[in-house]
């Protein structure tokens, strides 16, 4: 009996991307197993097909002409923010790397407080001042955490020392940005709680102002940071507007949509490959199935489904970049429900499942279902790509296709 891996595509892939993932199977197991490889290419003909024009009828009018949106209008604040969210020391690194003011004699000098202990002292006067109640909805507790969580951060005295001045304006509302920021991404649990400040921008920035006017009087009108700050947001922002109408197209379709379909609709597809999967078994052919990302999550319901000729005809299931592990503790899987009895020979083994850390689409399987992990076997693989090329990369790793032919059923 001649053994089959038959491979099954994911979501968004087409012709082209199925051709060329079957090339690089055929090329990654050439001389390990002497098996014959075949895929179900269902995109084309069972995916979504939606041109540009109809996606365009339902994004709003400002994603849809993008190229004649200025910076401002996409969101410069909205896009400094965001940065912050993610890293509240982004302007005190750069900040930073400005050369320190007046060069050598940015020295203390007898008598005169050094701009970097000064600055320290100052925080710590916000933590101590800083009382309810606070605007955005935002409580005195909150504000002064991450100002004593700022004053050991060696960035605060290397932005001061560049500045030369710690009442330096560009410098003191940086910094009030940083505790703000801090204090929001603190907030930021379940969708839709926390106070005002995260959702109104006026109330964020009057936040940030009371900040601020707990600092002694600032000097000078503020120009060397925050215009490259605010270089930095614009471009961050022409990015957004300008690529999120080709994100949202390639997303949606087929991206997305083939996602939706199937949840949907997906009783064509699974048909097709159940009937290939008997089509080999009755050419005699012992059958491993190879699903990737969405494909594995079609093979996870498919051999999980009861059908009046008995189980599939399937040797083994390996997946890769598989959400299914996390779609069962979500409770959405087709047929094993969380909180019920799995149906017998649920889920299905021997189970092979690839996962890479990089990819932030690819779960463990041997943990999702207690008590039934025997025959359920992750295998990690290190791309060193960063997320979302590691939820493909696995393709052109050497170590997939060693494990593959290790791992290969006995005959």
């Amino acid at each position: 009996m001649a053994d089959t891996l038959l491979f099954i595509h994911g979501t968004g892939v087409r012709k082209d991307g199925f051709d060329q993932t079957m090339a690089l199977l055929r090329r990654g197991l050439e001389g390990k197993l002497q098996i014959e490889i075949e895929g179900v290419c269902w995109g084309p003909h069972l995916g979504v097909n939606v041109d540009d024009r109809a996606i365009e009828q339902v994004l709003p009018i400002a994603l849809t002409k993008a190229d004649e949106i200025g910076p401002e209008e996409i969101g410069v604040r909205a896009a400094l923010w965001a940065e912050l969210l993610r890293d509240p020391l982004l302007e005190l690194r750069m900040a930073s790397m400005r050369p320190p003011a007046q060069g050598v004699q940015n020295a203390a000098l007898p008598g005169v407080q050094a701009p970097d202990m000064a600055m320290i002292d100052m925080v710590s006067t916000v933590a101590r001042r800083v009382s309810d109640p606070l605007p955005g909805e935002v409580k005195a507790q909150d504000i002064r955490e991450p100002a004593l969580w700022l004053i050991k951060q060696p960035l605060l005295g290397s932005a001061a020392s560049a500045a030369g001045d710690p009442l330096d304006t560009d410098l003191v509302n940086a910094v009030a940005r940083v505790i703000v920021a801090k204090a929001l991404i603190g907030y930021r649990n379940e969708i839709g709680t926390g106070p005002s400040a995260l959702y109104v921008a006026d109330d964020r920035d009057r936040l940030v102002q009371s900040i601020v006017d707990l600092f002694p009087k600032t000097k000078g009108l503020g120009t060397w940071l925050w215009s490259g700050m605010k270089a930095l947001a614009e471009g961050v922002a022409t990015h957004y507007g300008r690529d999120r109408r080709t994100g949202l197209m390639n997303g949606v379709s087929p991206g997305v949509g083939d996602i939706l379909l199937y949840e949907r609709r997906g009783d064509d597809i699974l048909a097709e490959i159940e009937n290939k999967i008997v089509a080999l078994h009755e050419q005699k052919k012992r059958v491993v199935v190879l699903g990737h990302s969405l494909g594995g999550i079609m093979m996870v319901d498919l051999l999980t489904r009861s059908r009046q000729a008995g189980p599939l005809p399937v040797t083994k299931l390996i997946t890769v970049g598989s959400q299914a592990p996390v779609l069962f503790k979500f409770d959405a899987l087709g047929t094993m429900r969380l909180k019920e009895a799995l149906p017998a020979g649920a889920p299905y083994r021997p189970w092979l499942n690839f996962f890479d850390r990089n990819d932030f689409l690819s779960f463990c399987a041997s943990r999702a279902f207690p008590g039934v992990a025997a025959g359920i076997e992750d295998f990690e693989i290190e791309s060193n790509v960063s997320f979302p090329e590691a939820h493909s990369a696995y393709f052109r790793q050497p170590a997939f296709y060693s494990k593959i032919a290790e791992s290969w059923p006995a005959p």
